[in-house]
């Protein structure tokens, strides 16, 4: 009876195994390095491998599948893993992933100011200095306050081109007198610039009134107005401010 249930059970793990790969098959499958696939499973992007000795381990086609998509979302999408994490986490929760994709991209489309910059393709630092013309340690810093925002990738932090775009009016601005620690309180507006990102994604874009109110355009146009009047309305009251500072310094005088 034992014999039969060992016989049994070894027959189960060989057609399991049928539909398993070692890792050097994962790798060719995929098209990515047995070192990057290490790599994913130590920042938990993949689930663990089913491990039948202390060095043998085997993987299955949801691997394949996660691997795939990570690459989608990495070179066609340019998110960071920290991002592609969570929508690996969605997925294997059952959520609908294309949705996922969906909503980041119509957040794009509504944000996303257009130009030239828009079709670069992602690079280094050492590329982003010779394009901006700001040294290295100025780009560091701006990227500490959160002016710039690179992807995280295995060959290192890339910048696109709204990088670019942000450096080059930060050189202008450094070239009037500013200093990148003049800069720090562009962290808040970030920071408010997110917050509107995602009300505006949970209230508007997805939520139960969607579609039936504004299009995504007029959404835009009525953002930027908002936001355009505000900056109007502050910079005019701070000029008035300051001719009332200078008026009262010549009556001293």
């Amino acid at each position: 009876m034992g014999d039969l249930k060992a016989r049994t059970k070894a027959k189960a793990n060989a057609r399991v195994k049928e539909k398993l790969m070692r890792i050097k098959e994962l790798a060719e499958a995929t098209g990515v390095s047995a070192q990057t696939i290490h790599y994913y499973l130590r920042e938990g992007l993949l689930p663990p491998p089913i491990k039948t000795a202390p060095n043998m381990a085997y993987y299955g086609p949801e691997h394949v599948d996660d691997i795939r998509l990570i690459k989608e979302l990495q070179e066609k999408r340019y998110l960071p893993l920290s991002v592609i994490k969570l929508v690996l986490a969605a997925k294997r929760e059952g959520k609908d992933v294309s949705q996922l994709q969906d909503m980041r991209l119509s957040l794009e489309d509504l944000f996303r100011p257009l130009g030239p910059e828009e079709e670069m393709q992602p690079m280094a630092l050492v590329e982003l200095v010779a394009m901006t013309g700001l040294p290295a340690a100025t780009l560091e810093a701006l990227e500490e306050i959160g002016l710039l925002m690179p992807t995280g990738t295995l060959d290192g932090k890339r910048f696109d081109g709204l990088d670019v775009r942000i450096a080059r009016a930060v050189n202008q601005l450094l070239g009037l007198g500013l200093t990148p620690s003049d800069l720090g309180f562009y962290r808040q507006y970030i920071e408010a610039l997110q917050t509107e990102a995602r009300v505006i994604r949970e209230k508007v874009l997805h939520g139960p009134e969607r579609g039936r109110r504004f299009s995504g355009m007029q959404v835009k146009e009525t953002l930027d107005s908002l936001k355009s009047s505000l900056a109007a309305k502050v910079y005019r009251q701070a000029a008035l401010e300051f001719g009332r500072e200078e008026e009262s310094g010549l009556r001293s005088e």
